[in-house]
């Protein structure tokens, strides 16, 4: 009986690495949005070739799980991209409820993970942080979109707060989350708040200051509301800070 064909084996080792990743995204290890590890760390890590995983990773592309971006990486995708939520609803009223409802949900969940991630933060991601920050100043300067940028900082919180349920509800609510983020709800102002709020709750991770980064993060989600909702916004129950 003949053995495995060499092409046969290639095959099998790539669909291994698919389920391997995708079991990595469902355990939140790769969060919604965020970035993969390059190629070269990848096959170091499973022990395989770069050429395998390029395989994994364009099969899972073709499944809408992952997405190349040409010089920015590999991102994973929200689970289900094939009903925009943009189609669900007409597109100027729906859009500002599900804003208002989306930015509620965040000023109950945001700062106290921020206020978690302020003890937690290491100086590799506290580094990293500010060099988000320096890059989203700069494509404001440029007039360029910051969004990728703004949903980076906030998953890299998440991802500090080593809370591993955190990390997997705030993964798997990105792609929502990215409603807010949207073009026609962008502004100079609102991307120059942002950079702000971002400096301000930096500085809390620096302090090591949980109370302090709890009521930037309030403050910044806040800000966020009044500028794309106006007067539209509704109160938030008010929550203590740790």
């Amino acid at each position: 009986m003949g053995g495995t064909t060499h092409s046969g084996r290639r095959r099998y080792l790539y669909n291994e690495i698919v389920e391997y990743i995708q079991e990595m995204i469902r355990g939140g290890e790769f969060l919604v949005g965020g970035r993969i590890p390059p190629e070269r760390i990848l096959a170091r890590r499973f022990g395989v070739s770069r050429n395998c995983i390029r395989q994994a990773i364009q099969a899972l592309s073709e499944k809408g799980i992952l997405e190349s971006r040409r010089g920015a990486g590999t991102y994973v995708c929200a689970p289900d991209r094939t009903v925009p939520i943009d189609s669900l609803a007409p597109p100027v009223e729906i859009r500002k409820d599900l804003v208002r409802d989306i930015i509620q949900f965040r000023i109950m969940l945001e700062p106290q993970i921020a206020a978690l991630a302020a003890t937690r933060i290491t100086s590799e991601e506290l580094d990293r942080l500010k060099i988000i920050v320096c890059d989203q100043d700069r494509r404001n300067l440029a007039g360029d979109d910051d969004a990728s940028l703004d949903a980076e900082f906030h998953l890299l919180l998440a991802k500090a707060s080593r809370n591993r349920i955190v990390q997997r509800v705030v993964g798997m609510m990105n792609e929502i989350i990215n409603e807010s983020r949207s073009e026609p709800l962008q502004s100079e102002e609102r991307r120059r708040a942002s950079v702000i709020g971002h400096i301000r709750i930096i500085d809390a991770m620096e302090k090591g200051d949980p109370r302090m980064a709890c009521q930037a993060m309030k403050d910044h989600l806040l800000s966020v509301e009044r500028i794309v909702l106006g007067n539209q916004g509704e109160d938030v129950p008010q929550q203590e800070t740790v």
